[in-house]
């Protein structure tokens, strides 16, 4: 992902709940998020996903076609498949690249089969190969990388152990979200959204129409010690007020999506088949980003149990909202 528009310095001051939420363009909630409407964050929900991200930083560098992703490919398949998901691995060779990419997805069936993804991209940057010397590094992508993978896995074993949701839940670890070129170049990036995305709308298959996503919500670099989330202009203005209303309702109104940037990653597919779709990331203030220091030190518990605290909350609001088919 790239930023089009950065800032270095935090927000001043932060919107109230209310505010936010009655700017959303879909069905307002003028209050807060109710405590008692939303789930509980396990206390040992952060300390699980820096475990999962430990585990695939020992991998190595996971960047499309590499030893270290299809060893992490497998460890996400088996993951997922021991909380009981049905897990689908989508592999494919893209002709123009001649590199093998795979997606895993792990589905959660809801009360409704309409569905919100929750999503995070499993490669990481590819920094060897590159014309100009400095681009060139060991990379092991603890935050980049890892920190949603981690996370994402944390809270799928936590979401498959808890109430049958409402809307169906898919879990999506999608490959080659970054640039294979150092320099941006979205044409060689998103491979795995845009895939996903593709798949669903296929002529023929039925799968888009019959089982509507009807939300999706991607997590990206969520797990820097000195954590702050990016307020994204592409991001749906309606699932924004949710993840900041969260943010509060959990108690962490410094996490209520305080930078402004515009950020280029695999929610854009989503958004451009006209799904919501919304994007927790720490990239305007992130030092370590696409460098060799973005490792396992860099990434602490305590970030990922708060952003996995204001996901689970935010869940419930988000099927409210936007599940229309409940049976």
């Amino acid at each position: 992902m790239t930023p089009r528009r950065t800032r270095t310095s935090r927000a001043a001051a932060l919107p109230a709940v209310a505010i936010a939420l009655a700017a959303c363009a879909q069905r307002p909630v003028p209050e807060p998020l109710d405590p008692a409407s939303f789930p509980r964050a396990p206390a040992d929900l952060g300390a699980r996903a820096l475990a999962h991200v430990a585990t695939v930083v020992g991998f190595g560098e996971r960047h499309p076609g590499s030893p270290g992703a299809r060893r992490q490919v497998e460890y996400i398949e088996r993951e997922l498949r021991s909380y009981g998901l049905a897990v689908e691995v989508d592999r494919w060779v893209d002709p123009g690249e001649g590199i093998e990419f795979a997606n895993v997805i792990g589905t959660l069936p809801g009360k409704s089969s309409e569905r919100i993804v929750l999503g995070c991209h499993h490669d990481t940057k590819v920094c060897s190969g590159h014309p100009r010397q400095e681009h060139n590094f060991p990379f092991v992508g603890a935050n980049d990388g890892g920190s949603g993978v981690g996370l994402l896995l944390a809270l799928a074993q936590t979401l498959a152990t808890g109430p049958r949701p409402t809307a169906t839940l898919q879990f999506v670890f999608f490959d080659g979200e970054e640039s294979l070129e150092f320099k941006w170049n979205l044409a060689r990036a998103l491979f795995g959204s845009r895939r996903f995305v593709a798949r669903e709308r296929a002529p023929g298959s039925g799968r888009h129409w019959r089982e509507p996503i009807r939300a999706m919500l991607l997590l990206d670099m969520v797990g820097a010690r000195d954590l702050q989330l990016d307020d994204d202009a592409n991001s749906t203005p309606a699932l924004k007020g949710i993840l900041r209303a969260a943010a509060h309702a959990t108690g962490n109104p410094h996490l209520a999506l305080t930078e402004p940037n515009t950020v280029t990653d695999d929610h854009l597919p989503f958004l451009d088949a006209g799904i919501p779709a919304a994007v927790l990331i720490d990239l305007a203030n992130n030092p370590q980003w696409h460098t060799p220091d973005d490792t396992l030190e860099h990434v602490a518990a305590d970030s990922l149990q708060r952003v996995g605290a204001i996901v689970l909350a935010a869940l419930p609001e988000i099927e409210r909202r936007f599940v229309k088919e409940r049976r």
